[in-house]
């Protein structure tokens, strides 16, 4: 069954879902669009027995993705409890409990809302489709007395019979209420961790923005101090001229006098014109400067296009072929911790062989610094914080983040409880020898 809004918009065997899967035929309302699937098992009442909630994506000709390879009847045959969708509860599949961690990200989580519930939407359809699709209910097949993935917690034990039928519906009541809020939490951490992302990207473009404008008020203030400089010298000129002017006049009287005045005159016209023309210099330095900067920024505008360029014309042979292998149907895994495996498409090459850390940082929702910091963390989880005249790190162990997005630098890795300026933690100890 494929979801679209909280309704199902198709649905068909798992025979046809194959066929698919194999490019043998197209689905076209589904071109360039990436599709909530549902892999049902039922029984011979058309009561569901197990749900598998996975995501895959179509190209623009409506043909499935190549690379799609999740095991449907493995995730089936070993999900957690879910839901009573009429034979007890059912084995259920998605994002927030998934058996299988490396296909966590290829499952999504149901919505359980009133009147958008997917659960319920299923039931109705298996109902009205069930003998459409070829499917026949088996009429002698009787009821089930005990669901089938009930747990200890959900059956008290009464006696040697039945368990208390009310008991029985709280137990799956509130097993169902704790899958809707495992199904809100995880919902919201993407979230946040969407939010985190975006803040992180955004602080280190102002910060790239501070430091240029800093550089650009540093120039700016060099050169002033420089001109200053060169003012105070040409006063001290001028008051050295005033001081010989004034010892001559004493010495040739009056004649002295009309040419010191005259002299004057033109002295005070020349320091004008001079204070003019650094005024002048002063602002095309100013001009030259802002000028200079637009012209680097539009040569490495350029540079990286060249750059570019002449990657796609390098590239354009390794590309075809790795488009031929992929369309011969090969795909590209790496591992990355706190990624996991990750798959790599033929156009995303180029870009994973440039900076791979970068690649795995994106896919984990972080930056590269970050994942580098949690890296660092992860393959050797020890305090940091810094002891002794050296301000060496501590080096203690502490409690490993197995989440990059979770991990947070100056907190995660640092334990103040193990330095030897503060008491020890018998707690931490006790879960290092645990781990």
């Amino acid at each position: 069954m494929f979801f679209a809004e909280h309704r199902i918009t198709k649905s068909m065997l798992h025979a046809d879902f194959e066929a698919i899967l194999d490019g043998m035929v197209g689905v076209p309302e589904f071109a360039r669009k990436e599709m909530r699937g549902a892999y049902c098992l039922v029984n011979g009442q058309l009561k569901v027995k197990a749900l598998v909630l996975f995501l895959i994506g179509f190209d623009e000709d409506g043909m499935a993705d190549t690379t799609w390879n999740i095991p449907l009847r493995h995730l089936a045959e070993h999900g957690g409890p879910g839901p009573d969708m009429g034979s007890g509860p059912i084995r259920l599949a998605c994002r927030s409990q998934c058996p299988v961690a490396w296909h966590q990200d290829q499952l999504w989580d149901p919505s359980m809302k009133p009147g958008a519930n997917d659960f319920v939407a299923v039931r109705d359809l298996l109902r009205q489709r069930g003998p459409k699709m070829g499917l026949e209910m088996d009429e002698g097949l009787p009821p089930p007395t005990v669901p089938p993935m009930l747990s200890e917690e959900e059956i008290p034990t009464l006696g040697a019979t039945d368990p208390d039928p009310e008991r029985v519906r709280l137990a799956r009541t509130i097993k169902e209420l704790r899958l809707r809020i495992h199904t809100l939490e995880s919902g919201q951490k993407e979230e946040m961790a969407q939010l985190r992302y975006a803040q992180q990207q955004k602080e280190e473009i102002l910060n790239t923005q501070l430091e240029k404008v800093l550089m650009q008020f540093k120039t700016l203030k060099s050169q002033n101090a420089a001109l200053r400089e060169q003012s105070g010298s040409l006063k001290d000129q001028v008051t050295s001229l005033r001081r010989d002017q004034q010892e001559q006049d004493r010495q040739q009287g009056g004649e002295t006098e009309r040419l010191r005045q005259q002299y004057q005159l033109e002295l005070e016209q020349r320091l004008e014109e001079e204070r003019a023309r650094l005024a002048d210099e002063l602002h095309s330095k100013e001009m030259e400067v802002l000028n200079r900067d637009d012209l680097i920024a539009q040569l490495r505008k350029d540079v990286a296009g060249l750059k570019h360029q002449q990657m796609k014309v390098s590239n354009a042979g390794g590309e075809q072929m790795l488009r031929k292998l992929e369309s011969l149907g090969l795909s590209f895994i790496a591992f990355h911790p706190g990624a996991g495996h990750v798959s790599i498409g033929a156009d995303q090459i180029s870009d994973y062989m440039e900076n791979p850390l970068a690649f795995a940082a994106r896919k984990c929702l972080v930056t590269e610094d970050h994942y580098r910091a949690w890296l660092a963390h992860y393959e050797n989880p020890v305090c940091q914080v810094a002891v002794g005249p050296e301000a060496r790190a501590c080096g203690k162990r502490v409690i490993r983040v197995d989440v990059p997005n979770q991990f947070k630098p100056g907190v995660s890795d640092c334990n103040s409880n193990r330095c030897p300026h503060c008491r020890s933690d018998a707690a931490i100890d006790n879960v290092l020898k645990f781990r």
